[in-house]
């Protein structure tokens, strides 16, 4: 049997420079329904644990068994039912084994959520996306790195219970890159795979248990903090992945020496694999591994409390009242290398359609779609540049085949834009959700021929220290106004640059959306800057679908 080193597990957060609490005992209120919630519990030890459930509103208990593994890095979910519609329960986790009883969760702070209301003519609900709230020590590779815009989520804890309080907030969509893999150089894990890669005795390392303990690892160091914890715990989370919970750029790379001048980039994943004495298949089976082990773990932290799917199929939709909602999976599918559908692939673009075609304007007021990557932000003869000088210098290749404007994508993003303004043709309100780009955005989308009216909104990031040479090269190039490739007129209503989070407000009986965007507000002082309370937008759209 191999040894520790030759494993490479990390076990602890011993094994890493992180300047923040490592996530342990930890809570994420998930899809939550009118009379149900999915409950996701990190214990930190294996054992018997009982939840406890109890209404602020008709003093109602409800009591679960639950036995945890280290199969899913003590994670375990709980699907509770019955629950009476709009109540407020309070939960908290004891340990079964310990004696009296102990306490693990729900303690020490007050852990609870809010059902859902049967009707809801009017709703509030929060976006946001990329959080990567560490930069780069001072000397580069070595050292811990720096905690900065943290504060972000206290803000977006205090809007969502503003909110709450005003009976309006339902539940949070996080858009995509809940964490980065390869955020800074010295937590990265790719880094780490080309620094430990090797073959010992004929067999490759590392292998699948150590990579998954690196994804974990991962995870556990960006929802470590308090801040970010204390959101989870308390309000209905809906998540996707994008690129950086796998790899930057992940399915946007040619590994088979295709069209570009370039050709197979294998190279630039793993760029001194021979002085390893590995050769191309070795770095196939890396990258195999490291993906098998990157949607293991998204299954376990992420997806695991969404609304229940297929095995390995990660899209999903959902509904509140005369609102539909579906959330696209652009990552876990997309691969460059294949010769259509390189994004979400051919089966789930039918799941799609095939959900869309059953909605009804009778019934269906409403429709807010999530794809992490916008459909519309970019010029599109800039992202197809791909191939240039300048792409290759500043190594925007991959992030430029990420975006749908690329040639690549043309038929796909075709197809999925006919699926959208198809449910608007029916009388019913688009709104396409993204994140990605780090910048707010709102652009109105108006099909020429029908006259529908559909809008993407874009919140992203909420923490992100490290400036973003595509949106530093692109975020002023794209016109406000004009006709896309695809003939669709289009404006651009917003535009925000800095860190920031969104609410969305749903009046479904007038048919009409409210966008809302948040981000740090100061004030200056002659010998420091004030931050001031968040208590206002800094941007507010009312959004209507009239043709």
């Amino acid at each position: 049997m191999e040894n520790q080193s030759a494993n490479n597990n990390f076990a602890n957060k011993n094994d890493r420079p992180w300047p923040n609490s490592y996530l342990d005992v930890a809570a994420i209120v998930g899809h939550t329904t009118a009379t149900s919630c999915r409950l996701w519990l990190r214990t930190g030890r294996t054992g018997k644990f009982t939840l406890l459930l109890w209404s602020t509103r008709n003093g109602a208990k409800i009591s679960l068994s639950l036995a945890v593994s280290n199969n899913k890095d003590t994670t375990v979910v709980a699907d509770i039912e019955g629950l009476v519609p709009d109540t407020v329960y309070q939960y908290a986790l004891a340990d079964a084994a310990a004696r009296r009883k102990k306490m693990i969760l729900g303690h020490d702070r007050i852990c609870q959520f809010q059902t859902l209301p049967v009707q809801d003519s009017t709703f509030s609900f929060a976006f946001y996306s990329c959080h990567n709230p560490y930069k780069g020590s001072l000397f580069g590779l070595s050292g811990t790195p720096q905690v900065a815009s943290i504060e972000m989520w206290e803000y977006l804890h205090a809007m969502l219970r503003r909110h709450q309080d005003k009976q309006e907030l339902r539940f949070v969509i996080a858009g995509g890159d809940q964490v980065y893999t390869d955020g800074v150089d010295s937590l990265n894990i790719w880094s780490y795979l080309k620094k430990n890669m090797r073959k010992i005795n004929g067999r490759l390392f590392p292998d699948q248990a150590a990579m998954r303990s690196w994804y974990r690892d991962i995870y556990r160091g960006y929802w470590g903090f308090p801040q970010v914890r204390r959101v989870f715990a308390n309000f209905p989370m809906y998540m996707m992945w994008d690129d950086h919970e796998l790899m930057d750029g992940w399915g946007s790379r040619y590994l088979k020496g295709r069209s570009n001048r370039k050709g197979d980039e294998m190279k630039r994943i793993f760029q001194d694999y021979r002085s390893k004495g590995l050769n191309y298949n070795d770095c196939r089976t890396l990258l195999a591994r490291m993906e098998t082990a990157a949607k293991a773990v998204y299954a376990e932290y992420q997806h695991s409390h969404n609304p229940a799917t297929e095995p390995g199929v990660y899209d999903y939709g959902f509904r509140h009242d005369r609102s539909a909602f579906y959330v696209l999976d652009g990552r876990g599918c997309r691969d460059i290398n294949r010769d259509s559908h390189r994004i979400l692939g051919k089966p789930q673009m039918a799941r799609f359609k095939n959900w869309v075609d059953t909605l009804d304007s009778a019934d269906t007021r409403l429709l807010f779609v999530t794809t992490a990557v916008p459909l519309l932000h970019f010029k599109p003869a800039l992202i197809n540049a791909d191939d240039n000088w300048l792409a290759e210098w500043a190594e925007l290749e991959d992030d430029l085949r990420d975006a749908w404007e690329h040639d690549l994508h043309d038929k796909e993003r075709r197809e999925l834009l006919e699926i959208l303004f198809s449910a608007a043709n029916k009388g019913i309100g688009v709104c396409i959700l993204s994140g990605d780009v780090h910048t707010a955005a709102a652009f109105r989308m108006r099909d020429n021929k029908t006259g529908a009216v559909m809008y993407q909104l874009t919140s992203s990031s909420i923490t992100y220290n490290t400036p973003r040479a595509l949106g530093w090269l692109v975020s002023g190039l794209m016109p406000d106004s004009g006709t896309s490739d695809d003939g669709y007129a289009y404006e651009r209503l917003l535009r925000y640059t800095d860190s920031n989070f969104a609410l969305i407000r749903a009046d479904q009986d007038k048919q009409t959306v409210t966008f809302q965007i948040y981000g740090k507000q100061t004030a200056e002082h002659p010998n420091r800057e004030i931050v001031l309370p968040m208590t206002h937008s800094l941007a507010k759209l009312e959004l209507d679908f009239k043709k």
